[in-house]
């Protein structure tokens, strides 16, 4: 039977480049072909938003209840009510936080030699890697309508020194898409540049590794050993 060598990025004394996220996994079948598989997982702005919507009601419904039963109980005092309103508070970003790591959308993308496969929690679609293709980061679809929105409601309603800045969930969200024959196939929707930008790279990276793999000099290795062709007359 073939050994099956796989690089886990969360080990720190791991040597792959593929380290942190997205999870990133390189094996060898016992065929001899290459397989990668890289596993995304991210925030949609619209889930952002309702996260956010989401841990401040809880917040405001444990305040509520609790207020309304040490009133009924007669049991409200000055240490009672300050902790009800920390917990509140502290409860707040720990549900948003929450929901934001439960609702993620996810997506698996699989390279082999000659294709690739990106997988959805519903869907899943095959792409040939000999086809012109290229993975690219593009701004969201709803950044200019959010962008035009706030500039409207500045307009008519300027903001004051004690309100709020409006925060933009569309304006700090792209697609990462995967091109091919100039038909854009959207991979995932990402709420947060840094995210996105690590997303977009390490799928150019593993793209390339596998051109490394197939093609030799064309793509990128990943050991020395892998640079080495084959030399005519060579054993």
């Amino acid at each position: 039977m073939s050994a099956v060598t796989i690089f886990k990025p969360a080990s720190r004394a791991s040597n792959s480049p593929f380290r942190g996220f997205p999870r990133t996994r390189v094996s060898v079948g016992p065929d001899g072909e290459t397989v990668t598989v890289v596993e995304t997982s991210a925030s949609t702005p619209l889930r952002a938003r309702l996260s956010l919507y989401g841990g401040i009601a809880s917040g405001l419904t444990l305040f509520g209840a609790g207020t309304y039963g040490m009133v009924a109980d007669d049991t409200i005092t000055l240490v009672t009510f300050g902790t009800l309103f920390l917990t509140s508070c502290i409860t707040v970003p720990a549900t948003w936080y929450g929901f934001r790591q439960l609702t993620k959308k996810r997506a698996v993308v699989t390279f082999t030699s000659g294709r690739i496969q990106v997988r959805k929690t519903f869907t899943s679609r095959n792409f040939e890697r000999t086809h012109p293709h290229g993975f690219v980061l593009l701004w969201h679809d709803k950044a200019e309508k959010e962008r035009d929105r706030h500039a409207f409601l500045e307009r008519k309603r300027p903001p004051k020194w004690w309100s709020w800045n409006r925060k933009k969930y569309y304006g700090d969200s792209f697609h990462v898409v995967l091109q091919c024959f100039g038909e854009r196939y959207d991979i995932l929707a990402v709420y947060g540049r840094k995210k996105a930008e690590k997303i977009h790279a390490r799928l150019q990276a593993c793209d390339a590794v596998m051109d490394g793999t197939d093609f030799g000099d064309s793509g990128v290795s990943l050991s020395p050993d892998a640079d080495w062709g084959v030399e005519a007359g060579g054993l």
